[in-house]
């Protein structure tokens, strides 16, 4: 067979969204089913001009994959770095398929300023034990651990988050929640794939778009954006929000046609003041919180936002529209006989 015809794929874990100063790896296959010669796969870690480590590894003919193990390096800011592969029959030159993947690191200590602010808030998070609480109690971070919605009676926390599908199929352990928004808390809903409604809205899986709509200028959607759509899964859980309604969509199925006029939005992510407090609703699904920076950067902009002032959510009839340009002047004219 002509091999030059054949794609080589290289899957990085976790998207290739990564911590400095951890081993990660790369698969590497060939998109092919029929049999294969053996292949040395040559490959780089570059950031820049700089080459940060390189190695090979033999794909044999009767298996078609092979891993790549990476030693990251420690970085100070998020860093964009390639992953550089060459692909060749073995004992020969030329190459057979040859690309770069994109790698993003991150520093250690996106949770190190959560610490410092969780002092002087009551945070309390109801997720299992080995979710996001290990994370943030590795991180120092103040919390009290919620383990079902008894642990949410007689309290009023400053801010509550809640794990994904906490909730299960139940829609009695919701009104708790917005009572606790109406009273003053500040409430982020995670992923919840159980539920005919949350928050009151109804819930309804949808085949994701190539591209979801983002509010790029709100806070919660600095790092939401990362997560591409295909790494989203084929389909998603939309919150379908009716025409006119006092709740800002944040990220969003795009519509059908362009309209001026309030019509009902399919939302990935909703957030919306209640009373004295806020409920925040994100479908997103997250990474692991302990290996995906991604997760770990959209909760710090999280936690940032749920501890900021609470401002009425208008509906969309009543928020300012983009300014427009300035109709012509009514010049009067003289008409010639």
């Amino acid at each position: 067979m002509n091999v030059t015809s054949t794609l080589l794929l290289v899957v990085l874990s976790g998207g290739g969204y990564w911590f400095g100063g951890r081993v990660e790896t790369a698969q590497v296959q060939w998109d092919v089913k029929q049999p294969l010669e053996a292949a040395t796969v040559t490959w780089r870690l570059v950031c820049g001009d700089a080459s940060l480590a390189s190695g090979q590894i033999v794909l044999p003919a009767e298996d078609r994959m092979g891993k790549v193990r990476l030693s990251l390096p420690e970085v100070r800011v998020p860093t964009e770095m390639r992953f550089v592969y060459r692909a060749a029959r073995a004992g020969q030159a030329k190459a057979i398929a040859e690309g770069a993947v994109a790698v993003h690191v991150y520093p250690n200590n996106l949770l190190a300023s959560v610490a410092e602010r969780m002092k002087t808030k009551q945070l309390f998070v109801w997720d299992e034990a080995e979710g996001l609480p290990a994370v943030l109690k590795s991180e120092g971070v103040q919390f009290a651990h919620v383990r079902s919605e008894a642990d949410l009676q007689f309290v009023r926390p400053d801010l509550l988050i809640v794990g994904a599908d906490r909730l299960g199929k139940a829609t009695a352990g919701q009104d708790k929640l917005l009572n606790l928004a109406a009273a003053g808390t500040s409430v982020l809903v995670l992923r919840q794939s159980q539920l005919a409604k949350l928050a009151g809205y109804p819930v309804a899986r949808r085949v994701l778009p190539p591209k979801l709509v983002w509010r790029v200028d709100h806070p919660l959607a600095r790092h939401l954006g990362l997560f591409e759509t295909p790494s989203l899964g084929p389909d998603g859980w939309a919150i379908r929000l009716p025409a006119d309604e006092p709740a800002l969509e944040i990220g969003w199925w795009p519509s059908e046609s362009p309209s001026r006029k309030p019509v009902p939005i399919d939302a990935l992510v909703v957030a919306k003041a209640l009373g004295r407090g806020r409920i925040v609703l994100c479908q997103v699904p997250l990474g692991p919180w302990e290996t995906d920076p991604r997760s770990q950067s959209f909760l710090v902009d999280a936690l940032d936002y749920l501890a900021s002032p609470v401002v009425p959510t208008p509906p969309p009839s009543r928020r300012p529209r983009p300014d427009e340009p300035a109709p012509a002047p009514n010049v009067p004219s003289i008409v010639l006989p």
